[in-house]
Protein backbone atom coordinates (compact mmCIF):
# COMPACT_ATOMS: atom_id res chain seq x y z
CA UNK A 1 0.00 0.00 0.00
CA UNK A 2 1.35 3.27 -1.04
CA UNK A 3 2.00 6.05 1.42
CA UNK A 4 -1.22 8.10 -0.13
CA UNK A 5 -3.29 5.24 0.27
CA UNK A 6 -2.59 4.86 3.85
CA UNK A 7 -3.08 8.89 4.55
CA UNK A 8 -6.58 8.88 2.36
CA UNK A 9 -8.19 5.66 4.94
CA UNK A 10 -10.84 6.80 6.60
CA UNK A 11 -10.89 9.11 9.24
CA UNK A 12 -13.69 9.06 11.63
CA UNK A 13 -14.53 11.55 14.22
CA UNK A 14 -13.97 9.98 18.01
CA UNK A 15 -15.84 11.59 20.99
CA UNK A 16 -15.08 14.98 21.58
CA UNK A 17 -13.55 15.05 24.97
CA UNK A 18 -14.52 17.33 27.09
CA UNK A 19 -13.23 18.46 30.28
CA UNK A 20 -16.69 19.97 31.90
CA UNK A 21 -17.92 16.48 31.27
CA UNK A 22 -19.54 15.81 34.78
CA UNK A 23 -18.51 12.19 34.55
CA UNK A 24 -14.69 13.53 34.90
CA UNK A 25 -15.79 15.41 38.75
CA UNK A 26 -15.64 12.01 40.87
CA UNK A 27 -12.23 10.98 39.21
CA UNK A 28 -9.09 11.79 41.17
CA UNK A 29 -6.32 13.53 39.27
CA UNK A 30 -4.39 13.26 38.21
CA UNK A 31 -5.71 10.05 36.37
CA UNK A 32 -5.55 8.52 32.22
CA UNK A 33 -8.00 9.10 29.96
CA UNK A 34 -9.14 6.81 27.19
CA UNK A 35 -11.53 7.79 24.52
CA UNK A 36 -12.93 4.92 23.47
CA UNK A 37 -14.49 6.07 20.44
CA UNK A 38 -11.05 6.85 18.93
CA UNK A 39 -9.35 3.73 20.31
CA UNK A 40 -11.72 1.50 18.59
CA UNK A 41 -11.24 3.46 15.25
CA UNK A 42 -7.35 3.12 15.14
CA UNK A 43 -8.33 -0.26 15.99
CA UNK A 44 -9.95 -0.56 12.98
CA UNK A 45 -8.13 1.39 10.47
CA UNK A 46 -5.04 -0.15 11.25
CA UNK A 47 -6.27 -3.46 10.74
CA UNK A 48 -8.09 -2.40 7.31
CA UNK A 49 -4.78 -1.03 6.44
CA UNK A 50 -3.09 -4.55 6.96
CA UNK A 51 -5.72 -6.85 5.11
CA UNK A 52 -5.87 -4.63 2.21
CA UNK A 53 -1.44 -5.12 2.49
CA UNK A 54 -1.93 -8.57 2.96
CA UNK A 55 0.44 -8.44 6.19
CA UNK A 56 -0.49 -9.47 9.57
CA UNK A 57 -0.61 -7.93 12.97
CA UNK A 58 1.05 -8.83 16.18
CA UNK A 59 0.25 -5.50 17.91
CA UNK A 60 2.52 -4.39 20.87
CA UNK A 61 1.01 -4.61 24.20
CA UNK A 62 3.96 -2.46 25.55
CA UNK A 63 1.81 0.53 24.84
CA UNK A 64 -1.57 0.02 26.25
CA UNK A 65 -0.87 -3.44 28.71
CA UNK A 66 -4.17 -3.54 28.75
CA UNK A 67 -6.17 -7.87 28.44
CA UNK A 68 -9.30 -5.36 27.29
CA UNK A 69 -7.46 -3.82 24.53
CA UNK A 70 -5.74 -7.02 23.76
CA UNK A 71 -8.76 -8.71 22.68
CA UNK A 72 -10.38 -6.01 21.08
CA UNK A 73 -7.19 -5.98 19.11
CA UNK A 74 -7.42 -9.75 18.76
CA UNK A 75 -11.45 -9.76 17.74
CA UNK A 76 -10.03 -7.21 14.71
CA UNK A 77 -7.98 -9.96 13.25
CA UNK A 78 -4.44 -9.50 14.89
CA UNK A 79 -2.81 -13.10 15.05
CA UNK A 80 -1.44 -12.50 18.54
CA UNK A 81 0.07 -9.79 20.64
CA UNK A 82 3.68 -8.68 21.38
CA UNK A 83 4.62 -8.25 25.05
CA UNK A 84 8.39 -6.32 26.20
CA UNK A 85 8.27 -7.89 29.29
CA UNK A 86 7.03 -11.23 31.46
CA UNK A 87 5.01 -9.80 33.67
CA UNK A 88 2.94 -8.16 30.64
CA UNK A 89 2.68 -11.57 29.23
CA UNK A 90 1.44 -13.36 32.73
CA UNK A 91 -1.63 -11.14 32.50
CA UNK A 92 -2.04 -10.79 29.26
CA UNK A 93 -2.21 -15.02 28.50
CA UNK A 94 -5.74 -15.99 27.56
CA UNK A 95 -8.03 -17.51 25.72
CA UNK A 96 -9.03 -14.77 23.33
CA UNK A 97 -5.09 -14.27 22.94
CA UNK A 98 -4.27 -16.72 20.26
CA UNK A 99 -0.49 -16.03 20.51
CA UNK A 100 1.94 -14.47 22.93
CA UNK A 101 5.46 -13.27 21.63
CA UNK A 102 8.14 -12.00 24.06
CA UNK A 103 10.25 -9.61 22.05
CA UNK A 104 13.15 -9.28 24.81
CA UNK A 105 15.66 -12.15 25.17
CA UNK A 106 15.63 -14.14 27.96
CA UNK A 107 18.33 -14.22 30.76
CA UNK A 108 18.82 -15.85 34.23
CA UNK A 109 17.36 -18.80 35.43
CA UNK A 110 14.60 -16.96 36.94
CA UNK A 111 13.29 -15.22 33.81
CA UNK A 112 13.84 -18.75 31.67
CA UNK A 113 11.93 -20.67 34.55
CA UNK A 114 8.84 -18.45 34.20
CA UNK A 115 8.76 -18.80 30.42
CA UNK A 116 8.49 -22.09 30.45
CA UNK A 117 5.50 -21.94 33.22
CA UNK A 118 3.85 -19.59 30.57
CA UNK A 119 4.52 -21.99 28.24
CA UNK A 120 2.36 -24.56 30.05
CA UNK A 121 -0.28 -21.92 29.77
CA UNK A 122 -1.02 -21.00 25.99
CA UNK A 123 1.07 -20.01 23.19
CA UNK A 124 4.04 -18.44 23.54
CA UNK A 125 7.50 -17.71 21.61
CA UNK A 126 10.21 -15.77 22.96
CA UNK A 127 13.06 -14.57 21.14
CA UNK A 128 16.68 -14.92 22.27
CA UNK A 129 20.54 -13.80 20.88
CA UNK A 130 22.47 -15.85 23.34
CA UNK A 131 23.34 -19.68 22.97
CA UNK A 132 23.85 -19.79 26.88
CA UNK A 133 20.39 -18.87 27.16
CA UNK A 134 19.52 -21.23 24.92
CA UNK A 135 20.94 -24.34 26.86
CA UNK A 136 19.60 -22.71 30.34
CA UNK A 137 15.97 -23.12 28.30
CA UNK A 138 16.70 -26.51 26.97
CA UNK A 139 17.56 -27.36 30.10
CA UNK A 140 14.34 -26.05 32.27
CA UNK A 141 12.28 -27.25 29.92
CA UNK A 142 11.44 -30.49 31.68
CA UNK A 143 9.57 -32.20 28.32
CA UNK A 144 7.95 -29.72 27.49
CA UNK A 145 8.48 -27.88 24.07
CA UNK A 146 9.76 -24.73 24.04
CA UNK A 147 9.19 -21.95 21.02
CA UNK A 148 12.22 -19.81 20.33
CA UNK A 149 12.59 -16.92 17.81
CA UNK A 150 16.07 -15.02 16.85
CA UNK A 151 16.27 -11.53 17.81
CA UNK A 152 18.35 -9.78 15.38
CA UNK A 153 19.63 -6.26 15.55
CA UNK A 154 18.57 -4.37 12.63
CA UNK A 155 20.19 -1.18 13.63
CA UNK A 156 19.10 -0.15 17.30
CA UNK A 157 22.39 -1.46 18.86
CA UNK A 158 20.06 -2.61 21.46
CA UNK A 159 19.73 -6.50 21.20
CA UNK A 160 19.89 -9.02 18.53
CA UNK A 161 22.53 -10.92 16.38
CA UNK A 162 24.37 -9.03 14.32
CA UNK A 163 25.32 -10.43 11.09
CA UNK A 164 23.44 -13.66 9.39
CA UNK A 165 26.54 -16.13 10.29
CA UNK A 166 25.80 -15.58 13.93
CA UNK A 167 21.64 -16.16 13.27
CA UNK A 168 22.27 -19.34 11.09
CA UNK A 169 24.75 -20.48 13.57
CA UNK A 170 22.11 -19.94 16.41
CA UNK A 171 19.09 -21.52 14.61
CA UNK A 172 20.91 -24.53 14.05
CA UNK A 173 21.88 -25.09 17.53
CA UNK A 174 18.34 -24.20 18.36
CA UNK A 175 16.93 -26.29 16.20
CA UNK A 176 19.24 -29.62 17.74
CA UNK A 177 18.42 -29.41 21.14
CA UNK A 178 15.56 -31.43 22.43
CA UNK A 179 12.64 -29.59 23.75
CA UNK A 180 13.12 -26.55 21.41
CA UNK A 181 11.93 -25.33 17.87
CA UNK A 182 13.13 -22.35 16.26
CA UNK A 183 10.16 -20.82 15.00
CA UNK A 184 10.88 -17.09 13.57
CA UNK A 185 13.02 -14.31 13.47
CA UNK A 186 12.53 -10.86 15.02
CA UNK A 187 13.66 -7.68 14.22
CA UNK A 188 12.59 -4.14 15.92
CA UNK A 189 13.75 -0.54 14.56
CA UNK A 190 12.91 1.40 16.52
CA UNK A 191 15.15 3.78 15.64
CA UNK A 192 13.72 4.53 12.85
CA UNK A 193 9.77 5.07 14.29
CA UNK A 194 10.39 8.50 15.40
CA UNK A 195 11.98 10.40 12.17
CA UNK A 196 10.25 13.12 11.50
CA UNK A 197 9.96 13.34 8.04
CA UNK A 198 8.72 10.59 5.61
CA UNK A 199 11.89 10.33 3.27
CA UNK A 200 14.65 9.93 6.05
CA UNK A 201 12.20 7.75 7.75
CA UNK A 202 11.75 5.44 4.72
CA UNK A 203 15.36 5.54 4.27
CA UNK A 204 15.87 4.29 7.88
CA UNK A 205 12.92 1.25 7.50
CA UNK A 206 14.71 -0.27 4.35
CA UNK A 207 18.48 -0.15 5.97
CA UNK A 208 16.71 -2.13 8.42
CA UNK A 209 14.55 -4.40 6.33
CA UNK A 210 17.35 -5.04 4.20
CA UNK A 211 19.40 -6.54 7.56
CA UNK A 212 16.38 -8.79 8.27
CA UNK A 213 15.83 -9.60 4.61
CA UNK A 214 19.63 -11.06 4.34
CA UNK A 215 19.50 -13.07 7.81
CA UNK A 216 15.92 -14.61 6.47
CA UNK A 217 17.54 -15.49 3.18
CA UNK A 218 20.36 -17.24 4.92
CA UNK A 219 18.53 -19.20 7.21
CA UNK A 220 16.17 -19.91 4.21
CA UNK A 221 19.40 -21.51 2.04
CA UNK A 222 20.98 -23.41 5.29
CA UNK A 223 17.11 -25.20 5.07
CA UNK A 224 16.05 -23.09 8.18
CA UNK A 225 13.33 -20.75 6.75
CA UNK A 226 11.86 -18.71 9.66
CA UNK A 227 8.07 -19.49 10.46
CA UNK A 228 7.27 -15.56 10.71
CA UNK A 229 9.54 -12.70 10.26
CA UNK A 230 8.09 -10.17 12.87
CA UNK A 231 9.21 -6.24 13.42
CA UNK A 232 8.09 -2.91 12.10
CA UNK A 233 5.69 -0.41 14.36
CA UNK A 234 3.61 2.36 13.65
CA UNK A 235 5.97 5.17 12.60
CA UNK A 236 7.10 2.92 9.72
CA UNK A 237 4.11 1.06 9.22
CA UNK A 238 3.37 2.48 5.57
CA UNK A 239 6.84 1.70 4.66
CA UNK A 240 6.86 -1.92 6.31
CA UNK A 241 3.23 -2.93 4.73
CA UNK A 242 4.09 -2.41 1.40
CA UNK A 243 8.11 -3.21 1.36
CA UNK A 244 8.39 -6.49 3.14
CA UNK A 245 9.95 -8.62 4.45
CA UNK A 246 8.05 -8.84 7.10
CA UNK A 247 5.09 -11.35 7.41
CA UNK A 248 3.53 -9.82 10.73
CA UNK A 249 4.21 -5.81 12.00
CA UNK A 250 4.60 -5.21 16.04
CA UNK A 251 2.62 -1.61 15.77
CA UNK A 252 1.92 -0.03 18.98
CA UNK A 253 1.35 3.32 19.47
CA UNK A 254 -0.94 3.80 17.03
CA UNK A 255 -4.12 2.81 19.21
CA UNK A 256 -3.48 5.84 21.91
CA UNK A 257 -1.07 8.40 19.91
CA UNK A 258 1.37 10.92 21.60
CA UNK A 259 3.25 13.95 21.17
CA UNK A 260 5.79 12.41 19.40
CA UNK A 261 3.69 10.36 17.03
CA UNK A 262 1.86 13.60 15.78
CA UNK A 263 5.17 15.15 15.13
CA UNK A 264 5.43 12.40 11.98
CA UNK A 265 4.40 13.32 8.29
CA UNK A 266 4.11 10.95 5.34
CA UNK A 267 4.78 11.80 1.83
CA UNK A 268 2.48 14.59 1.53
CA UNK A 269 3.57 16.55 5.25
CA UNK A 270 -0.14 15.26 6.44
CA UNK A 271 -0.01 13.45 10.02
CA UNK A 272 -0.30 10.18 10.52
CA UNK A 273 -3.66 8.77 10.34
CA UNK A 274 -4.83 7.83 13.95
CA UNK A 275 -6.83 9.77 16.14
CA UNK A 276 -5.50 10.91 19.88
CA UNK A 277 -7.00 8.43 22.19
CA UNK A 278 -4.71 8.94 25.30
CA UNK A 279 -5.10 11.88 27.86
CA UNK A 280 -4.25 12.82 31.64
CA UNK A 281 -7.20 14.64 33.32
CA UNK A 282 -6.09 17.18 35.39
CA UNK A 283 -7.09 19.91 38.01
CA UNK A 284 -5.64 23.37 38.16
CA UNK A 285 -4.33 24.00 41.41
CA UNK A 286 -3.34 27.75 41.48
CA UNK A 287 -4.33 30.57 39.65
CA UNK A 288 -2.00 33.45 41.42
CA UNK A 289 0.14 34.14 38.34
CA UNK A 290 -0.76 36.64 35.29
CA UNK A 291 -1.28 34.53 32.31
CA UNK A 292 -0.19 30.90 33.97
CA UNK A 293 -2.48 28.23 35.60
CA UNK A 294 -0.75 25.26 38.04
CA UNK A 295 -2.27 21.56 37.35
CA UNK A 296 -1.59 18.95 39.28
CA UNK A 297 0.15 16.56 36.38
CA UNK A 298 3.89 16.38 36.54
CA UNK A 299 6.30 14.09 35.80
CA UNK A 300 4.54 11.61 37.94
CA UNK A 301 1.52 11.41 35.54
CA UNK A 302 3.38 12.25 32.35
CA UNK A 303 6.13 10.26 30.69
CA UNK A 304 8.92 13.05 30.42
CA UNK A 305 10.66 11.23 27.41
CA UNK A 306 8.95 12.92 24.35
CA UNK A 307 7.94 16.49 23.46
CA UNK A 308 5.21 18.43 25.22
CA UNK A 309 1.69 18.06 24.10
CA UNK A 310 1.06 20.06 21.17
CA UNK A 311 -2.48 20.66 22.45
CA UNK A 312 -4.55 21.67 25.43
CA UNK A 313 -8.11 21.10 26.38
CA UNK A 314 -10.13 23.11 28.71
CA UNK A 315 -7.96 25.85 28.70
CA UNK A 316 -7.62 28.40 25.55
CA UNK A 317 -6.13 27.46 22.26
CA UNK A 318 -2.44 28.52 22.19
CA UNK A 319 -1.57 27.28 25.97
CA UNK A 320 1.41 25.56 26.36
CA UNK A 321 2.60 22.80 28.97
CA UNK A 322 5.78 22.18 30.66
CA UNK A 323 6.57 20.23 33.39
CA UNK A 324 6.96 21.93 36.83
CA UNK A 325 7.94 19.48 38.93
CA UNK A 326 7.13 15.73 40.06
CA UNK A 327 3.01 16.73 41.17
CA UNK A 328 3.01 19.87 38.93
CA UNK A 329 3.13 21.16 35.46
CA UNK A 330 2.42 24.64 33.65
CA UNK A 331 0.10 25.71 31.48
CA UNK A 332 0.71 28.89 29.75
CA UNK A 333 -1.82 30.89 28.39
CA UNK A 334 -2.10 33.39 25.65
CA UNK A 335 -1.93 37.07 27.34
CA UNK A 336 -4.91 38.43 27.65
CA UNK A 337 -7.09 35.52 27.81
CA UNK A 338 -9.22 34.07 30.54
CA UNK A 339 -7.65 31.18 32.83
CA UNK A 340 -9.62 28.28 34.24
CA UNK A 341 -10.96 28.67 37.74
CA UNK A 342 -9.06 26.66 40.46
CA UNK A 343 -10.66 23.28 40.67
CA UNK A 344 -11.23 23.13 36.94
CA UNK A 345 -10.51 19.80 35.06
CA UNK A 346 -7.67 20.16 32.09
CA UNK A 347 -7.32 17.36 28.77
CA UNK A 348 -3.50 16.90 28.37
CA UNK A 349 -2.31 14.66 25.55
CA UNK A 350 -0.20 12.46 26.26
CA UNK A 351 3.49 13.03 26.09
CA UNK A 352 5.11 9.00 25.15
CA UNK A 353 2.66 6.91 25.51
CA UNK A 354 4.03 3.44 26.30
CA UNK A 355 5.68 4.93 29.61
CA UNK A 356 3.17 7.40 30.61
CA UNK A 357 0.86 4.33 30.56
CA UNK A 358 3.05 2.47 32.84
CA UNK A 359 2.28 5.27 35.76
CA UNK A 360 -1.12 4.64 36.22
CA UNK A 361 -2.89 1.90 37.45
CA UNK A 362 -6.21 2.32 34.90
CA UNK A 363 -7.86 3.67 32.11
CA UNK A 364 -10.95 5.76 32.81
CA UNK A 365 -12.88 4.96 29.44
CA UNK A 366 -15.24 7.27 27.99
CA UNK A 367 -17.65 6.44 25.45
CA UNK A 368 -20.27 8.33 23.60
CA UNK A 369 -22.81 8.29 26.70
CA UNK A 370 -23.73 5.98 29.86
CA UNK A 371 -21.22 5.79 32.90
CA UNK A 372 -17.13 6.08 32.44
CA UNK A 373 -15.34 2.09 32.58
CA UNK A 374 -12.14 1.41 33.86
CA UNK A 375 -9.87 -0.84 32.65
CA UNK A 376 -6.85 -2.29 34.50
CA UNK A 377 -3.64 -1.56 33.25
CA UNK A 378 -1.54 -4.85 33.82
CA UNK A 379 2.42 -5.66 34.03
CA UNK A 380 3.76 -2.61 35.36
CA UNK A 381 6.33 -3.95 36.31
CA UNK A 382 8.88 -6.39 35.43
Amino acid sequence: MTNSALADAANPEGIQLDPLDPRFAQIPTPALVLDAVALDANIARMAALAKASKILLRPHAKSHKSLVIARRQCAAGAIGIACATLAEAEHLTDRQVPHILLTSPLAGEEKCTRFVALSRRGPIASVVDDMSEVLRLSALSDGLSLDLAIDVDVGQARTGVIDPGHAVTLAKQIAALPNLRFVGIQGYAGHAQHVATFEERKKAARRSAERLREVATALTEAGLKPGFVSGGGTGTANIDMCEGPYTDLQVGSYLLMDAEYRTIRGENSEQLPFLQSLYILATVVSTCRADEITVDAGTKALAVNGPVPDHLLGVPSGASYRFWGDEHGIITLPPGTNPPRTGARILIPATHCDPTVNLHPAYHVVTNEGPLSIWPIVGRYI
